[in-house]
């Protein structure tokens, strides 16, 4: 096993609160073949790098393939992070969301080929005359999402979409939001954790 800056930061894998530096150091650990440092980034960037997806997709089991295929992504692509043209959490969301789009648009165009060989009309009959499980487990799946994110307080819904979809730092969110530091890291800490065990619950 490689000795790692990770070895070093064990107990971050009870906290779910972004860490910059932290997870700079991670992906260099990473792009060094460091398995350890991979498992510290995947138990914190799972449940928002989902959510990134299932945002696009919709879709329970699409949004769980694109997953791991972003998660092997950043396995093989970790030696490409550039630190100095930003921050770990928003390649990784990034790369998230953009290969959550390309499979949209596969799914799109292969939908858009089969129907000019369908007839519309008993598609859309056995549509509505036939729910199958799949669309019991996208709506489930949905209703969760949704769930959780009601669950949360205002003032929780806020610093996480600052901190994880506005790539700004627990400071700049306090200074955004008019809050103490230790207010926003609470708020953010408590938020994901509510989000993630929804979703484990889930998977």
């Amino acid at each position: 096993m490689k000795t790692s800056t990770a070895n070093s930061k064990a107990s971050s894998t009870t906290s779910h609160v972004a860490n910059p530096e932290e997870e700079a150091r991670w992906i260099q650990d990473i792009a060094n073949g460091d398995r350890n440092a991979f498992r510290l980034l995947h138990e914190r960037y799972r449940a928002i790098l989902f959510f990134t997806i299932h945002k696009v997709l919709g879709n329970y089991e699409d949004s769980e393939d694109v997953l791991q295929e972003v998660l092997a992504k950043i396995w093989s692509k970790a030696h490409l992070f550039d630190n100095d043209r930003g921050k770990p959490l928003t390649w990784a969301t990034t790369m998230a969301r953009n290969r959550a789009i390309d499979r949209y648009r596969s799914k799109q165009r292969r939908s858009s080929l089969g129907e000019r060989y369908e007839n519309q009309i008993d598609v859309e009959r056995d549509r509505v005359r036939c729910t199958t499980e799949q669309d019991v487990i996208n709506n489930e799946t949905t209703n969760v999402l949704r769930s959780a994110v009601l669950e949360l307080t205002p003032g929780q819904r806020e610093a996480i979409d600052l901190a994880y979809f506005g790539g700004l730092t627990q400071n700049e969110v306090a200074q955004r939001t008019g809050q103490p530091l230790g207010t926003v890291k609470a708020r953010i800490r408590r938020g994901i954790e509510r989000l993630e065990k929804k979703v484990r619950d889930r998977v």
